[in-house]
């Protein structure tokens, strides 16, 4: 693993929209941190891996936008590389190749003579892991292993799950699709630290063009940003970003995790910002939130247990999103137990849904168990649907 300075440079751009103006931008946030020939050597094969998460353009936040990687794609040609491969592995239910043409990246990826790889289709590899926690080996992709330079290239959005998604969360995306949905299973928090220490790249650019702010990662309000961060440290660069939107470490576990188990820097006094000040740019984000009134109204009960965050997220954003589809009622009278050390409340509490590993062992007569670590929005969605349903 290459090692790593925590230091993270902030800079502006002048007009996210015109590909002159973020290629600018781009040179003036990598040459802060000691340009990008410190990284590439002539005759590399470059892997970029951008937010190709979905279909959704650039302009609403969800996905990362062209102009920052067609101008890191044409600066590794100029540097010297032999080979730009533009890689991604949407979503899970999504088609990759459908999300590539969507957003034009064949076209910018012919007019900048890159190669463009779907993940989901590469060939893959198991790798021993020996520092992982949760995840001792794992596949990994041909286009990743063979990469000398990785350049990880994620937006600067909000998360359902995770309060945030930026650099480390990214890298979720070059798994085998199966591992994806086993991350839930094995811990999320935990098992993006252990591919960290897998996959780590040498160079993360934050896109903070257009950022995502609310039900992130792909259903929030744009922010008209104009911010892009460099650095060789991710987890840096990610405790940066996240405390431009207002999180605080405490917030995001696997951010947090990834400075306590040595991944890269978290504490604010150690990294070396350079470029616009912190202060000059923090926008707070807005948060998934929905009034405890609605709540007491309809009878939905919250009994969170020393919850962690990312159950906190997980389930605030359950019902923030049955909120505003008009499917509250369908709670109506249940009881929501999750946290760490649960408990089922005295007294009548109604229907009871039990989420998460941490409540498994919980024993009752009937109801409904959601596992997952956390628990996703949208399965817990299908086992209150009945389409998942496992009782207790």
């Amino acid at each position: 693993m290459h090692l790593r300075d925590p230091k993270v440079s902030i800079v502006r751009c002048a007009d996210q929209h015109q590909f002159d103006a973020v290629k600018e931008s781009v040179i003036q946030a990598t040459e802060l941190i000691g340009g990008l020939e410190s990284l590439i050597t002539p005759g590399d094969h470059v892997m970029l891996k951008p937010n190709f998460i979905c279909e959704a353009d650039y302009k609403t936040g969800a996905t990362t936008n062209p102009n920052v990687v067609f101008a890191v794609a044409e600066l590794c040609k100029e540097m010297g590389a032999k080979k730009v491969t533009i890689a991604e592995g949407s979503a899970i239910g999504t088609d990759t190749d459908k999300v590539f043409d969507a957003l034009g990246i064949r076209e910018l990826a012919r007019q900048h003579q890159c190669d463009v790889v779907n993940l989901i289709k590469d060939e893959f590899t198991y790798c021993m892991n020996p520092l992982g926690r949760n995840i001792k080996r794992i596949r990994l992709p041909r286009t990743f292993i063979e990469s000398n330079v990785v350049i990880n290239i994620p937006v600067m959005k909000t998360h359902d799950a995770l309060a945030v998604t930026l650099g480390l969360k990214n890298l979720k995306g070059i798994i085998h699709q199966s591992d994806k949905k086993r991350f839930h299973k094995w811990g999320l928090s935990q098992t993006i630290v252990d591919l960290g220490h897998l996959a780590m790249p040498e160079l993360t650019i934050i896109d903070g063009t257009i950022a995502l702010e609310g039900m992130g990662p792909v259903v929030g309000k744009a922010v008209n940003l104009g911010l892009l961060l460099a650095s060789t440290d991710t987890v840096a660069a990610d405790r940066v970003a996240m405390e431009i939107m207002g999180f605080e470490l405490s917030e995001v576990e696997y951010i947090k995790l990834a400075g306590e188990q040595g991944l890269g820097c978290t504490d604010l006094a150690q990294i070396k910002i350079v470029g616009q000040s912190l202060e000059s740019v923090k926008r707070p984000f807005e948060r998934l939130s929905l009034d405890p009134q609605i709540l007491e109204e309809m009878d939905i009960r919250l009994v969170a247990c020393d919850a962690c965050s990312g159950c906190n997220n997980a389930i605030s954003s359950y019902l923030y999103d049955q909120y505003l589809k008009g499917t509250l009622e369908k709670l109506r009278g249940c009881t929501l137990i999750y946290g760490q050390n649960p408990y089922i409340p005295e007294g009548n509490h109604g229907k009871i849904i039990r989420l998460g590993v941490c409540t498994r062992n919980v024993k009752m007569e009937q109801g409904i168990y959601v596992p997952g670590c956390p628990p996703h929005p949208m399965h817990i969605d299908d086992f209150v649907s009945g389409k998942g349903l496992e009782r207790a």
